[in-house]
């Protein structure tokens, strides 16, 4: 409960930060916060609570946003129907990815996401008939959340939703075992755990969650190009969870907050900031390997 308290105090005190002391900007710059915190959150799912490495959950964003507007251009369907079918296709693709998958471990497994997402780039920018190619689909705002105000609050209410979700499941026996396939998945199967069970549903999870963001954020900018949705993207959400902290659930969403807000707020930033998020993934790596949350739980306990 005191983790839901504090998610609940988070989000009100980012409502009356953005609305109160900041103009349309800073509610922009809160809504694409919101939605990073749902994909960090929701990759660390995969790689912090189960130990698998994934570059590919920006083609999970993809696949979502992209639903979500093939749906509204050719059968007129709404945010409403669009937001969980969305999930659901999403959540799909990363259970049918899966079933290869895990036949991989470490670094093969790693190179084998970047192929999909590279798979599915191509996709999107190459069929053109379906997807409309490098010229995208425009998507419609949502019905009553029009203003740029409205639909924060409709994806902050979301964002907080998913957060608590993400909490229940890794404190849940579903949690423990994915705990237990991360730290000595050999001894999980030893004493009778179906693992690979277990990581397909964690990844039918975690791309879920994904899709969800990413039909988010088709409404947000009122359409989708691939080009949103590229190994960079995914590159991006890696360093998110890595800067925060794996497996701890606060780490994801300060990783997120920070490598989204901070190039905005820091203009040199924005237009080097995957330069940057390189540059905090080797630092990261050398000097904090157990993230910003994993420091100060040390400090903590010192």
């Amino acid at each position: 409960m005191r983790a839901i308290f504090l998610i609940l105090v988070a989000a009100a005190t980012l409502a009356i930060v953005s609305t109160v002391f900041g103009g349309g900007y800073a509610i922009n710059i809160a809504i694409v916060v919101c939605i990073y915190v749902i994909l960090a959150s929701s990759l660390d799912i995969v790689m912090g609570w189960t130990g698998l490495f994934s570059f590919a959950h920006a083609a999970f964003l993809g696949i979502g946003a992209y639903t979500a507007a093939i749906l509204g251009r050719d059968f007129g369907t709404t945010f409403w129907l669009n937001l969980p079918l969305g999930m659901i296709v999403a959540g799909l693709f990363g259970f049918l990815l899966g079933l290869p998958l895990l036949r991989a471990q470490g670094h093969f497994l790693a190179i084998m996401t970047i192929a999909f997402q590279t798979i599915v780039y191509l996709v999107l920018s190459q069929w053109t008939d379906f997807t409309g190619g490098q010229y995208g689909i425009e998507v419609e705002p949502v019905a009553g959340f029009t203003t740029l105000s409205s639909y924060f609050y409709l994806v902050l209410v979301i964002a907080v939703i998913c957060l608590i979700a993400i909490r229940f499941l890794t404190q849940s026996r579903l949690g423990d075992a994915l705990q237990a396939i991360r730290d000595d998945e050999t001894l999980a199967r030893t004493i009778g755990m179906n693992t690979k069970a277990v990581k397909l549903v964690a990844l039918a999870i975690s791309s879920a969650f994904a899709g969800g963001a990413g039909v988010l954020l088709a409404y947000h900018i009122r359409g989708v190009t691939p080009d949103d949705y590229t190994v960079l993207a995914s590159a991006s959400i890696v360093a998110m969870v890595v800067l925060g902290g794996r497996g701890r659930f606060w780490g994801p969403v300060l990783g997120a907050v920070l490598l989204t807000a901070l190039p905005e707020m820091l203009s040199i930033l924005t237009d080097y900031k995957h330069i940057f998020y390189g540059g905090v993934l080797i630092l990261v790596t050398m000097f904090a390997p157990q993230g910003l949350a994993g420091k100060f739980s040390r400090w903590r306990a010192r």
